[in-house]
């Protein structure tokens, strides 16, 4: 079995290629997050089609978001309601849809009699995160995708390593391996009295956040329920996490199951093209009015919706308001998180100094365990900061 990653040394837009025999495989082709070139390679982007499948452990952009890319005879797999959500994603950020493939966790796929690959649910801040085995027949390879144990399914994660038991390689995400030791991992639920504390001094609270990440909307919706805030979700967040009730039939919090989760839908929406809107706009008419922003709210946002707060604040809906950041701080390097942060505190909204959030990946220790549950004797460290890899 040969393996070779690209881009590994970096956080977001690595690739990982394995071959055995006639089989080549891609896992994960997703966005850059720094200013770096895109990775093309020939017979996956360009030129004529070498490799038999991709597949994709989530659906954060920089694991999917470059599929578009790919060569359209090389089938692209990803996990049933994975690939709904991203179709959701797609439409509202201006993506291109793309046919694929999916599977089922605990269900092997072979490609040409040559690799067995089973998907297996991992935890992580993207619902329905999965990662790989592969099998040759000769040799077993585990690839992790990104994951953690700190979330609200992260008590299933080791059960799980165990289950797979020994491989020959472990090629696995490494974000906080170049952390220091003062380097906290929080659990999601600890967050919760965190996120009271702030809100029963605010009326109007707002989180900008990732939409997609379920955890943090279960994380608000309990903060919610003890300070009688109303938890509203932009429209985009509402589709999400209806498609996963109605899908999966897992309660998250939605517009549909839960009294108190309402809906906004932002003035950006407008400009989407018909075919978006006819698909969209007129869901959660129920759940959506404009007497729930005269009382106690927690919303989410993103920077597309600054002309919404500039709308609150002609419409004086914004009495006593606080902002929090709940994502990775590596975002606040961005220009675009830059400007929408001085634009929200000239507004005279308060800035929460402190950052609630809970990383989305896995601790030194954890790694160490895994190594140890695996028995692997070689590791790839992939999707980190650290300058060189040694394997």
């Amino acid at each position: 079995m040969e393996i070779k990653t690209y881009g590994a040394n970096k956080i977001g837009g690595c690739i990982t290629e394995i071959r055995s025999g006639n089989t080549r495989i891609i896992f994960d082709y997703g966005n850059n997050l720094d200013d770096s070139p895109q990775i093309d390679l020939e017979g996956l982007t360009y030129g004529t089609p070498q490799y038999n499948a991709v597949f994709i452990s989530h659906y954060h952009l920089d694991h999917i978001g470059a599929i578009d890319r790919v060569l359209k005879d090389i089938p692209i797999y990803i996990e049933k309601t994975t690939k709904i959500l991203y179709d959701i994603i797609c439409d509202f950020q201006s993506k291109p849809r793309v046919n694929v493939k999916t599977f089922a966790f605990n269900k092997p796929i072979t490609l040409l009699n040559d690799i067995k690959i089973t998907p297996y649910l991992v935890d992580h801040s993207a619902y329905n995160s999965c990662m790989f085995v592969i099998d040759d027949g000769k040799e077993k390879a585990l690839y992790t995708g990104d994951f953690r144990n700190n979330g609200y399914t992260g008590n299933r994660l080791l059960p799980t390593f165990e289950a797979i038991g020994k491989v020959d390689y472990l090629i696995t995400e490494g974000t906080n391996i170049t952390n220091d030791n003062t380097h906290i991992i929080r659990k999601e639920s600890s967050l919760v009295n965190d996120f009271v504390r702030i809100i029963q001094k605010y009326n109007q609270v707002l989180v900008l956040m990732s939409a997609s990440n379920i955890d943090r909307v279960t994380t608000l919706l309990k903060a919610c329920n003890k300070t009688g805030h109303t938890l509203i979700e932009d429209i985009y967040m509402a589709h999400l996490t209806t498609t996963i009730f109605k899908t999966d039939n897992v309660n998250v919090p939605n517009p549909i199951s839960y009294d108190n989760v309402m809906v906004y839908k932002p003035i950006y929406f407008n400009k989407k093209d018909t075919e978006v809107k006819d698909k969209y706009l007129n869901c959660f008419n129920d759940k959506n009015n404009s007497d729930m922003l005269y009382k106690p709210f927690i919303m989410n946002i993103r920077t597309s919706m600054l002309g919404d707060l500039r709308m609150f604040k002609r419409k004086h809906i914004l009495t006593n308001s606080c902002l929090i950041y709940s994502m990775w701080d590596g975002y606040k390097q961005q220009e675009d998180i830059k400007n929408f942060l001085k634009s929200v505190k000239a507004l005279g909204i308060t800035i929460i100094e402190t950052d609630i959030h809970a990383t989305g990946h896995a601790s030194k220790e954890l790694l160490k365990e895994i190594i140890e549950i695996t028995g692997c004797s070689k590791v790839y460290i992939i999707h980190s900061n650290l300058k060189a890899n040694k394997n």
